[in-house]
């Protein structure tokens, strides 16, 4: 029983920025060059001085929003996960609420190259792009949504590979 509930339940991390916080801190300093490069080229090219008040206003803004792109994007949770009861994850950097799939709602997994599909009793399907995520954690979330699928019962597809020559 407890190694049937250890199979239920796993957690994969999939934001990067930990393991990349020197590239992130580059990526940062490299916007905020820019952004300084561009408010003091506005401020050369402007002459009067209404005119660079109305310039400030707007670069002001942009800096804001910089500053709370870099940091929601530093602070985000990105993630899949799963237990007994459904399957939860969070894809997005600003959405705030993870998604949720019920297990005992679905009748088919349907794994393919880039994606997992869940088809529900209701006949509905539910679709998780994952293309966007390296070849190492795509591969890990498909075996093991398919341990947790076979686990529980539910009937376990991979789709057909196309080869073209």
């Amino acid at each position: 029983m407890k190694n049937l509930l250890a199979m239920d339940t796993f957690t994969i991390e999939l934001n990067e920025i930990s393991h990349k916080k020197s590239k992130l801190i580059r990526l940062w300093i490299g916007g905020a060059l820019i952004l300084v490069v561009t408010v003091a080229l506005s401020f050369y090219l402007i002459g009067s001085d209404i005119t660079r008040l109305a310039v400030l206003i707007p670069v002001i803004l942009q800096v804001a929003i910089y500053i709370y792109f870099a940091y929601s994007t530093y602070n985000a949770r990105v993630y899949i996960q799963s237990d007994a009861y459904a399957l939860e994850y969070k894809f997005g950097m600003l959405s705030k609420t993870p998604k949720t799939i019920i297990w005992e709602t679905i009748t088919k997994v349907k794994i393919g190259p880039t994606y997992l599909a869940f088809y529900k009793r209701s006949g509905k399907r539910t679709t998780i792009s994952l293309g966007w995520l390296p070849y190492v954690k795509l591969k890990e979330i498909k075996e093991k949504i398919c341990e947790v699928a076979q686990a529980k019962g539910i009937a376990c597809e991979w789709a057909e590979y196309k080869k073209y020559s």
